[in-house]
């Protein structure tokens, strides 16, 4: 598994274009590259009850946008931290 690193607004990680948002986060859990974080981004949101068709096709998309230079943003839910890989 991946390691998961902790992020607040005091660290220099933290991405810049947050501090423009009144309610912004005030801890940022990241796994993979945390350089990236102020790179041109894109959130992607997903159902609960994907089906094959769904997955195959937002990933497809995560990896022409990623391969693009685009960080890709997600969030995951306590019920999604059991299913990580």
């Amino acid at each position: 598994m991946r390691k998961i690193y902790e992020i607040n607004e005091n660290d220099k990680e933290y991405p810049k274009n947050l501090f423009k948002i009144q309610k912004r986060p005030s801890k940022l859990y990241v796994m993979g590259n945390v350089k990236i974080l102020n790179n041109k981004c894109i959130a992607m949101v997903g159902s609960r009850d994907s089906t094959p068709y769904g997955e195959y096709y937002a990933s497809t998309f995560a990896k022409a946008l990623s391969k693009s230079g685009i960080t890709i943003v997600s969030r995951f839910s306590n019920r999604d931290r059991y299913r990580m890989p």
